[in-house]
């Protein structure tokens, strides 16, 4: 029989990429330059997570 997973286990990688999210989706809207660069690397670290869980998955 497989042990439970607690809450935390199960959810702390889905909240970390939703408020990365959001964090990206601020910084895009609050400011220029170094604001843009925050907002492009936190915008497209979900996708690299997702391309990463889909590239382990296949293999």
């Amino acid at each position: 029989m497989r042990k439970r997973l607690s809450l935390r286990a199960i959810f702390a990688i889905p909240l970390f990429i939703a408020v990365t999210s959001l964090i990206g989706l601020v910084t895009a809207l609050v400011g220029n330059d170094l604001w843009d660069a925050l907002s492009w690397l936190t915008l497209g670290l979900p996708v690299a997570i997702t391309i990463w869980a889909l590239m382990k998955r296949r293999v």
